[in-house]
């Protein structure tokens, strides 16, 4: 049985202002074989997540004041969706993921991208910038 919003919630560090969003970031679609290779429920968010992390990313390097060079390979190590899985694997993302029987491998991390795509659509919906919100949870699960 997948854990409940409070747990995830938890594992993230973040509150949902919308718990639709984060419905919709951890739902799989149960049928067709397109759904069944992907356990995508939103490709948007994904797209959506995954530019939000490389830009937290970056911009957490550039902030301590390393060079071009050192932020690119900061950057080539930590956004990735092998990495995303690993980390979404370390955090029990997995768990969280309905229905049960969490996705392994780069799906994991593709899961990890719409979940993170929600953690920015979210705070913008509420009057923030999404990048904020990004960076705390990459904080909190120690990607960054």
């Amino acid at each position: 049985m997948a854990k409940s919003k409070m747990d995830l919630e938890t594992l993230l560090g973040y509150s949902f202002n919308e718990p639709e969003l984060m419905e919709r970031a951890v739902a799989r679609e149960g049928t067709g074989k397109r759904a069944k290779a992907s356990g995508a429920k939103d490709p948007g968010l994904r797209v959506l997540g995954e530019a939000a992390i490389c830009f937290a990313v970056v911009y957490h390097f550039y902030s301590q004041g390393m060079s071009p060079s050192q932020i690119d390979e900061e950057r080539a190590a930590r956004v990735c969706r092998e990495n995303y899985a690993r980390v979404a694997e370390e955090i029990g993302l997995g768990d969280c993921l309905i229905p049960s029987g969490p996705p392994r491998g780069s799906s994991l991390g593709e899961r990890f991208e719409q979940v993170m795509g929600a953690v920015y659509l979210d705070d913008v919906n509420a009057g923030g910038t999404g990048i904020g919100a990004c960076w705390e949870v990459l904080r909190k699960i120690n990607l960054i």
